[in-house]
Order: C-alpha cells, then structure tokens, then sequence
C-alpha cells in the first residue's frame, strides 16, 4: 500500500519518521516486558518462592504458577490494603506492603507465564476411593456452575483446576466461615455437605491429571 494511501486509511499523517517511530515503540514495549518479568522473577525468588514454589508444596499457600495476572494484582493489592488478612503464613500483608505497583504488576505478569508442571506436586490417583470421589466431585462442581466463575475469570475468580488439595480446602473452609468474602460462595456452600467439600477438592486438585507434564508432552 502506498503512503499516501495508508494516511487516508489511517486518518493521520504518516511520515517515514512517524512510522520508525512506531516501530521503535513496538521495540521498546518487548524490552519493558522483559525487564518486567526479570523484575517479577527476582521478587518471586526473592520473597514468594518459599511459600508458593516447590519450597513450600507441603504448606497449604496456593500455586500461582499460570493464574490470572489480574487475580494476583488484585489480592496483593488487596493485602497491600488491608482489604484481604493473610490466614495462613500470617506474613502476606507485610510483604505486599512492600511492593510498589509496578512491582506487583511484574510479579503478576511473571507467574502467569510460568507452567505449572514445573511444581513437583504428586496425586494419588490410585489411593481407595479416588475415582468415585473424583467422578461425585465433577458432578457437584458442575451442578454449583462453579465454572462459571473459575473457568471465565467472573468476578475475578481465580484459575482454580489443579491446585493443591490442602489450600482448596483451607479456602473453602475460610469461605464457608465468613473469614473470606467473594460474590455467590457463602450462598453456594451452604447446601455442600462434608462429603460434597472432600469430594470437590479432590475433583478439582485432582485435575492436575489431565495436564501433560514432562516426558508426557
């Protein structure tokens, strides 16, 4: 297309100048992100690895590896804040405190790049009882249209399918109490039974089977 025929396109004047710089700006936008994410990995490593990377698999802190970016921006914003209380390190409030929002919009956008097979977390799939747990657990999940949330990001419900068994049932628990507030769960919980939870989680922590991890790509 010419150049003249592209500023009619366009509605602007466009020179040569304009359009280097254009490119240049495309340039410099690659090299932010990256920095970004250099950025957000040292902070990770730095301050969050012991508690959400392989370090911390047997505490019951979440896996953020792959969440939504927006998700992770909004609850450390809301720790920052007070908004949100850290129930389960008691050190969540403290650390976020100290980021700066360009710091939490580096960490945000580092994890959701990362994969989450690179967390050494083992189901056992083959323990009494699983697969009708499983299978009860897929069906209460569905019927709750807990997807509707957690599978469009609704609400800014997190990524949910694979985490770790011991967090989702913290969570639930803090959800069903009152301790945490999100729209539609207080309500949706109320007619779970005790079964319906045990079985939800091991439904949803138990989908990290269907990922294809390591040799299995």
């Amino acid at each position: 297309i010419r150049l003249a025929r592209m500023n009619t396109l366009l509605k602007f004047p466009v020179t040569r100048f304009s359009w280097a710089s254009f490119v240049a700006l495309l340039l410099t936008m690659t090299a932010s992100h990256a920095l970004a994410e250099d950025r957000g990995a040292k902070i990770f490593e730095a301050q969050c690895a012991s508690c959400h990377g392989n370090e911390g698999i047997a505490l019951k802190t979440p896996i953020l590896h792959g969440q939504e970016p927006a998700y992770i921006v909004r609850s450390l914003m809301a720790f920052r804040h007070g908004g949100r209380i850290d129930q389960i390190m008691m050190s969540m409030n403290g650390i976020a405190s100290g980021l700066t929002e360009e710091d939490i919009g580096s960490v945000a956008r580092y994890l959701a790049g990362q994969d989450p097979c690179d967390l050494d977390i083992k189901i056992d799939y083959g323990r009494e009882g699983f697969h009708e747990a499983f299978s009860a657990g897929r069906e209460t999940y569905v019927s709750s249209n807990c997807g509707h949330c957690h599978e469009s990001f609704h609400h800014f419900a997190p990524r949910i399918m694979g985490q770790k068994a011991s967090y989702l049932k913290l969570a639930l628990s803090q959800f069903q109490a009152g301790v945490r507030i999100a729209p539609m769960m207080p309500r949706m919980l109320q007619s779970w039974t005790e079964e319906d939870f045990n079985n939800v989680v091991t439904y949803i922590s138990g989908m990290r089977l269907m990922r294809a991890c390591g040799s299995e790509y």
